[in-house]
């Protein structure tokens, strides 16, 4: 067998696996989250959302990249890593445990939600390293219990402690039980087997070279969990911590599919193709094809049954998020083009070029969503994500690599908008909105856009994988 062929075997093996974890953990937390939407109101999940977001921005700081520098660090120094986490991971909580009543001009209720969900930093923390080994050895089946584990215990204890009154508090310390059991789960199936041994008298030289090697990657990592995350800290400033819940709660929707079928491979196979130029370039095409495809049906879905959707899921407290669903609609198809972007700058080791294109980013959506959202309210704060001055940097540097093969890129992108684009129509034309008449022939449209974009696509992914 060739080294490609074996190559090739990993990178299937792993993406499968990849989808299997996100697969089983979003059938397991799906209904767990529609059942918390009805058993919390917005006001309590606004509560929670800002103090996740706290709380995701300082494990970032935590890591300070070195995570993601591990799986391309070529001396798999995983022990030297797994300390740093750990003790970072410990300093951090008590630091934002003492912090926590700084936060507190932006719910009252909030410092004492933080100084709880602050050991959330400490436990995310211990689970980096078995995550990052499996990664760098396109291993990710492993991971596949200890995540829908983790999935698991997560809805039992959120939905157990929201029917018996406990509102955002059950949303809290269900994630720190799933925290936990992550970490000691993947240990468990990582022990033995990744090399934790830290030579002491090269520690100080390695760790510092460790990290000015992944400080560039901090810096991008921070800035993206700021583009991400920030939208919800500009509607609580000009509106209210309701209109927080009804936002953050339409964006996870939005982007719940993209999520699903988020290549998580790609970055490892991209640095195992960095010397394979044809198949580094395909495999980012096929990719993007994937991802987007799949987004965009969701996508057309959303757009066209907003009200009916919410309805559903959450009940009638929700559907004032309708307009604001409506307009995040499509913000995946544009945003995920620069995230598959960044992945393939950060596998050439590229990594000043994706910080300045999230920089841009992060300047251009706090820009125009504090100018958009005193206009029109959340809906604006939403528009303001299509937006992204970035995101056309980081098309420049996509078509660069691409070189001749960018227009086909191009043309892929375009077939990805216009084949759904007639079945959603006529779906949208045969009933009205809010209707169960277009909700049904909306989800017959997305069966057939999904074949026909899957008999398009078919050959291109069965020839690559072919070896």
């Amino acid at each position: 067998m060739t080294s490609a062929g074996s190559t090739e075997q990993r990178i299937l093996r792993s993406t499968f696996a990849s989808y299997a974890i996100q697969l089983a953990r979003t059938a397991v937390t799906f209904g767990a989250k529609l059942a918390l939407m009805r058993l919390i109101l917005p006001e309590g999940h606004g509560v929670y959302e800002l103090a996740l977001r706290i709380v995701t921005v300082a494990s970032a700081i935590r890591d300070l990249g070195l995570p993601y520098h591990l799986v391309r660090d070529p001396r798999r120094p995983y022990g030297t890593v797994f300390a740093f986490t750990a003790v970072s991971g410990a300093v951090l909580t008590l630091g934002l445990v003492g912090l926590a009543p700084v936060f507190g001009h932006l719910d009252p209720e909030l410092p004492a939600v933080l100084r709880v969900f602050a050991l959330w930093v400490f436990l995310d923390g211990l689970a980096v390293v078995p995550k990052a080994f499996f990664e760098r050895e396109l291993t990710i089946g492993n991971l596949v219990a200890p995540e829908i584990w983790r999935g698991a215990v997560i809805a039992i204890v959120s939905v157990g402690l929201a029917l018996l009154g406990w509102g955002y508090w059950s949303l809290v310390i269900g994630d720190l039980a799933g925290a936990a059991l992550l970490a000691a789960y993947s240990w468990w199936k990582a022990w033995g087997r990744v090399p934790l041994k830290i030579e002491r008298d090269l520690l100080p030289g390695l760790l510092r070279d460790l990290l000015r090697r992944s400080f560039p990657l901090f810096l991008i990592w921070i800035t993206l969990q700021l583009v991400t995350y920030i939208d919800a800290f500009i509607v609580d400033g000009f509106l209210d911590t309701r209109t927080v819940g009804l936002y953050t709660r339409s964006y996870w929707l939005v982007f719940l599919v993209a999520t699903l079928v988020y290549p998580r491979a790609l970055f490892p196979t991209l640095v195992e193709y960095l010397n394979d130029r044809p198949r580094f370039v395909e495999f980012f095409r096929l990719s993007t094809i994937q991802l987007l495809g799949l987004q965009l049906l969701a996508s057309y879905f959303l757009f066209f049954n907003a009200e009916r959707v919410l309805l559903i899921l959450g009940g009638p407290a929700w559907l004032p998020a309708a307009p604001i669903l409506r307009v995040l609609s499509f913000i995946p198809f544009f945003d995920q083009f620069t995230i598959l972007g960044g992945e393939m700058l950060k596998a050439e080791h590229r990594d000043r070029e994706w910080f300045l294109i999230e920089l841009l980013n992060l300047i251009s959506l706090v820009g125009f969503g504090v100018w958009f959202i005193q206009r029109w309210g959340a809906p604006g704060m939403g528009a303001a994500n299509y937006l992204l001055l970035g995101n056309l940097v980081m098309a420049w540097e996509v078509a660069r690599v691409f070189g001749p093969r960018f227009k086909t890129l191009l043309a892929d992108l375009a077939q990805l908008y216009l084949i759904p684009l007639p079945f959603f129509a006529l779906a949208a034309w045969l009933g009205p909105a809010g209707s169960w008449m277009r909700f049904g022939a909306s989800a017959a449209a997305a069966g057939l856009a999904g074949g026909a974009l899957a008999g398009r696509y078919w050959k291109p992914f069965r020839r690559f994988f072919a070896g």
